[in-house]
């Protein structure tokens, strides 16, 4: 069961959309038509609303699309038995402008139990047809690929993924064999560009993060250094400035945490947001940039004490940011919704929804239209599913 919990301070803009909406607006948008054994959305917002994709069972990706109009009819985009269907490392879907989309997902390529790669495809027609899949990474190596995030590279789409082609004894040890970032690009017809390495030694499994800026791609990604400090590191895949790192955290800890960066760009405007534990002292932070990227303001801690982390966020005007992070419960997991405001760093919860903790609810994900936040999930267990929620939001 789902319950939510409503802040008190929260009421009255509640009661006020309840009256907006009495006053012509429609009501709640409908919820998309996801089934029981569904899991592990994903979403990209788009021009006219967002794009939803998600597993439909263990053999099918699927997406349907949101927009004034309402959702578009479920659809599939790939069937296969053999994905390597995983809690944090989900399908992506990203829109590249007009009618062109970009698709991941993973597929087991050996008989090990981490053997799979990533497969690419593209469509211009909104997803109604796709290119034939393609593999980014040109090693023909049996072993972990994955964690995709995608951007603008001229007039075609760049991409970024994890690579353990160096990893050959399957360890995650330090030097040659530990899990590195590679770049490439793909153009409308599936054609792969160049594989580039950004870096030689990151964390093994943290989601990767990618937005178009005023000056350039920017990506984002949880280093990793050879004394284990995991701190979050910031490239421009154009090469506008040299690679920095967002903030020295000072987190050491010998195995990879599954948290990576959640980051989201308008304009000059980035804001990003991670989880990190120095000292045993988890929380998650959010920090602003009005340069494009080229520098980021101190962090602002979030949390109440008992961060898990999977973030996301995204802007809900020019100078608030909407923030998501889960934190544990009295019984299980809170998700917790807090607006954020660039310039002030005042702070106020949107909403908490109790969801579960385990990684079954993989990374909750958000998106916008006018009025509302949309909000989704999974809720694991016999009978669980893909969840969503519309919260009204009014700027």
């Amino acid at each position: 069961m789902i319950t939510i919990k409503r802040p008190v301070g929260h009421i009255t803009a509640l009661l006020f959309a309840g009256l907006f909406m009495a006053c012509g607006n429609l009501g709640t948008p409908a919820s998309p038509d996801t089934a029981q054994g569904s899991a592990y959305p994903n979403i990209c917002q788009t021009e006219n609303g967002f794009i939803m994709i998600w597993y439909e069972g263990d053999n099918h990706i699927v997406m349907s699309e949101y927009t004034a109009e309402g959702w578009t009819p479920k659809d599939t985009i790939v069937s296969n038995e053999h994905f390597f269907k995983n809690w944090a490392d989900l399908p992506q879907i990203y829109h590249a402008g007009g009618d062109t989309l970009a698709v991941s997902w993973l597929m087991m390529s050996g008989e090990g139990t981490y053997d799979y790669d990533v497969q690419v495809a593209m469509s211009i027609d909104r997803g109604k047809t796709w290119s034939e899949p393609v593999v980014p990474h040109q090693d023909s190596i049996k072993g972990e690929h994955g964690f995709v995030s995608f951007y603008n590279f001229g007039k075609e789409t760049g991409l970024i993924w994890l690579d353990a082609r160096n990893m050959m004894d399957g360890g995650h040890d330090n030097g040659s064999s530990a899990m590195r970032l590679y770049v490439s690009t793909i153009n409308t017809k599936g054609d792969l560009g160049l594989e580039v390495m950004v870096d030689n030694m990151v964390c093994e499994c943290c989601p990767t993060a990618a937005v178009n800026t005023s000056v350039g791609p920017l990506i984002a990604y949880r280093d990793r250094s050879h004394d284990e400090t995991r701190n979050i590191q910031m490239v421009f895949t154009n090469g506008a400035q040299v690679p920095y790192t967002l903030h020295d955290d000072g987190w050491v800890v010998p195995g990879c945490p599954v948290n990576g960066p959640a980051m989201s760009a308008a304009g000059n405007n980035v804001a990003i947001a991670w989880y990190t534990a120095p000292d045993n002292n988890p929380q998650v932070n959010v920090a602003f940039s009005n340069d494009a990227g080229r520098t980021f303001g101190k962090p602002l801690r979030l949390d109440e004490g008992s961060a898990i982390g999977r973030t996301d966020l995204l802007w809900l005007d020019k100078e608030t940011v909407l923030v998501s992070w889960l934190e544990e419960g009295d019984e299980s997991g809170n998700l917790e919704l807090m607006i954020v405001h660039a310039s002030s760093g005042k702070t106020n919860t949107l909403e908490s929804f109790s969801i579960s903790s385990g990684r079954g609810s993989g990374y909750p994900k958000l998106a916008l239209i006018e009025g509302f936040v949309f909000v989704t999930w999974t809720e694991p267990g016999e009978d669980g599913k893909v969840f969503t929620d519309w919260i009204p939001y009014k700027s």
